[in-house]
């Protein structure tokens, strides 16, 4: 997960948990807002019912009158008290179809009120048409008038009024239901004015009705607050209504079958005096009520409204702040990995590249060199980016540091494999010389063999310090100012290997040489190749050259067993780099050797498996390194030896070519041991330099010769009793593998030579043997055959490896073992 979703996570977490309690919230208050509307609903609903509660009462009045009086004026007054009734009835409709989500048994008594107030209309023309008795009449409205009463009783409970406001609605209900009581009283006593005499159940109803009238009004003054009971007591105020109290006390004071003597018309107006003016008085009060709880519904729903907004502004400013100061965090990170990869795949690498410089250090060491780096990263502010800023900074400087210090080491390494390759090119030097010596003097033709295989190793041996001095980063201190043709450096290259005598140069282009200064790494290079294609083949090995357009191809084919394709992989990756100086290159010195120097030249070293079995080492010279045409060679006079030959003497830097040997007597005829490969060639013994130090087999190309810089004549010691030989073999011949035959006689004689393009004689392998010194021996190279995997073979001898390792004895054992004998 990126470090944006990481933080998107981190502030969206606690932002939802905040948005889901806040939308909790919202939702509560939001809620107390639908039911505070819809409680205004009911209280506005209640309010006309209250009001619809009058208007029936003083229809039922009316109704009452109109059947007892029977006059025609009663019964206008009837039509016109239900006119009035319509009217409210149309206002309670109307407030009533806004009521919505009420509790069922709420639902069901407005249901049953809307039933009654559809047969208000039957009930009025049973009226007005005398059909009904005044009892049924003032029944059937009083039912009706009940069912509204218990609606405005249930309006606290139906709409969750709160506890203030609960109150408030059963006090106002009170006060209506003392208004009906009164309504009551009225309708029993114009009853019992028809009758003419107080019966006892009148009696009852007239004393009920007055009782619960006064008990509701208890309850109004027990629930209103103190402004509606001002409100109450200012409408009962006034000289009517004291009328209407003393026209009540007088109907109280009449005993049961007492006659009754009360004027109507007196009667109902004093009662519909006072109805009105506590309608008057409710009316108001549950105006107040509506104010109030449209009050509590507007601050709810404000409440609601200011909630949502401040959740939404919450929410905008946690995701503008997470945005703020997150934007510079991954921002800042983004920088740190950009500059890390910058760092990692160019600055750093870049860096330690300069070190491949022996001299980038200079007097420095490599914590100055740290130190003197620019940090990678500019930090600024002490926050934790900056802080890993530095921390990034530190890591970059310490790297560079280890890799100077890894530098100096490998300086220090490399000066190391100098100065040893020095020592030992100066030691087989020396041993050269005296080799040289014992050559001279030696006529025993079994005794010059050996010491000409003792030649050969020390030319191997110089072979390896110039290897030293390959990966020391040093080069030989010889001077080459002369191209050397392809077939040259092959054949020179051939020469510094053990098993030369195993390597047949097949086709090579004519007409392209090596410059000058790429011949010796060129023949060190090619003679690692060939000495690896040698050690892990089979008896013959093929070189040959082809010069294309633009570049020259070498290919060294070895018929072994071959190597598995990793392996192959691995070897090209290494020999496609410069290989590090490490315990590894080491080991694999030859490989490290032909690495470094296609690095330095831009050689492109290859190699790749060959077909039935084996492997090809492929060497690319680049053009850059190539000349074309025959090189120009100075002429045969001599000059100043300042200059290397392609072919020398076998030594080191300092070893015989800057001797000068000892002056000999004029030679008499000798006999040329040649190796395999050579061809006699004759030349008067009148030529003969009599102090001139004949070559032998193995090459080194770090001493000074002649500035001709052509092929070195390789010669063999002095034989007295051989006869003369007229011409010394030019080039280079290696050294024959067997040793000379007991039986040997005298050489034969020379063969005729032919001249190559150079004018170089060419030369017969064998052709200058003793008679019976050397048997010629003759090995067909092995072709098909059962081709054997080369892994089966890997594993085959590291198996032999581990059997052998396994029965060694530790030196500690032995030197145990020894004294326990002793």
């Amino acid at each position: 997960m990126r470090i944006t979703q990481k933080l998107g996570v981190l502030v969206a977490v606690p932002l939802i948990a905040v948005v889901a309690f806040a939308a909790l919230a919202v939702f509560t208050t939001g809620g107390e807002a639908l039911q505070a509307e819809r409680l205004r609903s009911l209280v506005i609903t209640s309010a006309s019912a209250g009001e619809l509660i009058q208007k029936l009462r003083a229809e039922r009045s009316a109704a009452a009158t109109a059947l007892i009086d029977g006059t025609d004026d009663g019964f206008t007054a009837y039509r016109n008290a239900a006119g009035l009734t319509d009217r409210s009835v149309t206002d309670y409709m109307s407030a009533r179809s806004k009521l919505t989500d009420l509790p069922s048994s709420t639902t069901e008594l407005l249901e049953r009120i809307d039933v009654q107030l559809e047969s208000l209309e039957t009930l009025r023309g049973s009226v007005l048409a005398g059909d009904q008795t005044t009892s049924a009449a003032t029944f059937a409205y009083r039912i009706t008038i009940a069912d509204l009463l218990e609606y405005r009783d249930t309006v606290a409970q139906a709409g969750g009024a709160s506890g203030e406001v609960a109150d408030r609605l059963r006090g106002a209900a009170a006060l209506t239901r003392a208004s009906e009581y009164l309504g009551i009283e009225q309708v029993a006593v114009l009853r019992a004015i028809a009758a003419g005499t107080l019966t006892f159940s009148a009696h009852q109803d007239i004393t009920a009705a007055r009782t619960a009238a006064v008990e509701a009004m208890i309850t109004f003054n027990t629930l209103a607050p103190a402004h509606w009971q001002s409100w109450v007591e200012q409408s009962l105020r006034g000289e009517h209504l004291i009328d209407a109290q003393r026209m009540e006390d007088a109907v109280a004071r009449i005993g049961p079958g007492d006659p009754i003597k009360v004027d109507i018309a007196a009667w109902n107006d004093a009662l519909n005096t006072k109805g009105n003016s506590l309608l008057n008085a409710q009316n108001k009060i549950d105006a107040d009520i509506v104010a109030r709880v449209t009050s509590l519904r507007d601050s709810q729903r404000d409440l609601t409204i200011l909630q949502t907004v401040a959740v939404a502004v919450a929410v905008a400013v946690a995701v503008s702040l997470a945005v703020w100061m997150g934007r510079p965090v991954v921002r800042g990170l983004g920088r740190l990995r950009d500059t890390a990869r910058r760092v990692a795949q160019h600055d750093l690498p870049e860096s330690v590249a300069q070190f491949d410089d022996h001299e980038v250090l200079g007097e420095l060491t490599p914590e100055q060199f740290a130190d003197g780096m620019t940090p990678p990263i500019e930090v600024k502010g002490n926050d934790e980016l900056a802080e890993v800023g530095r921390a990034f900074n530190e890591v970059h400087r310490e790297a560079v540091r280890v890799a100077a210090q890894q530098a100096l080491l490998r300086v220090h390494i490399g000066a190391i494999f100098v100065n040893l390759a020095r020592r030992g090119h100066s030691l087989t030097g020396r041993l050269t010389a005296a080799l040289d010596e014992a050559e001279r003097s030696e006529l025993d033709p079994e005794r010059l063999e050996r010491l000409f295989s003792l030649d050969h190793l020390v030319t191997l041996l110089a072979r390896s310090n110039d290897s030293l001095l390959v990966l020391g980063g040093a080069s030989p201190a010889k001077v080459r100012t002369v191209d050397e043709p392809v077939s040259d450096v092959l054949t020179a290259a051939g020469a510094q290997i053990e098993q030369y005598t195993r390597i047949d140069v097949g086709m090579v282009d004519d007409g392209v040489a090596l410059h000058a200064d790429a011949v010796d790494d060129v023949v060190k290079l090619l003679a690692e190749l060939m000495d690896n294609a040698t050690r892990y083949s089979k008896p013959q090995v093929q070189v040959t050259a082809r010069s294309l357009a633009d570049r020259l191809i070498i290919q060294i084919k070895d018929d072994g067993i071959g190597m598995a394709p990793s392996h192959v992989e691995a070897i090209n990756d290494r020999l496609a780099t410069r290989p590090p100086l490490d315990l590894e290159a080491v080991r694999s010195m030859g490989l490290t050797v032909v690495g470094h120097i296609a690095a330095r030249r831009g050689i492109k070293v290859q190699l790749r498996p060959a077909h039935p079995r084996g492997t090809i080492a492929e060497v690319t010279v680049p053009s850059g390194l190539l000349t074309h045409g025959a090189p120009k060679r100075a002429a045969l006079e001599p000059a100043p030896p300042k200059v290397a030959p392609l072919f020398q003497k076998r030594g080191g830097n300092s070893g015989s070519a800057g001797r000068k040997p000892k002056p000999r007597p004029t030679p008499e005829p000798v006999a040329m041991i040649p190796g395999p490969g050579d061809q006699p060639t004759t030349r008067r013994s009148a030529n003969l330099d009599d102090t001139m130090e004949m070559p032998i087999v193995n090459f080194d190309w770090t001493e000074v010769d002649d500035s001709t810089q052509r092929l070195p004549k390789r010669t063999r010691p002095e034989l007295p009793a051989a006869p003369p030989v007229e011409e010394i073999t030019a080039g280079p011949a290696p050294i024959p593998s067997q040793r000379p035959s007991p039986r040997s006689t005298a050489p034969s004689a020379p063969a005729a030579s032919s001249a190559s393009s150079q004018g170089l004689p060419t030369r017969v392998p064998m052709a200058q043997l003793v008679p019976g010194a050397i048997t010629p021996t003759t090995s067909t190279p092995q072709t098909g055959g059962e081709l054997r995997d080369p892994d089966a073979v890997g594993a085959t001898y590291a198996a032999y490896a581990r059997g052998l390792a396994a029965k060694r004895v530790p030196a500690s054992t032995e030197s145990d073992r020894s004294r326990a004998a002793l």
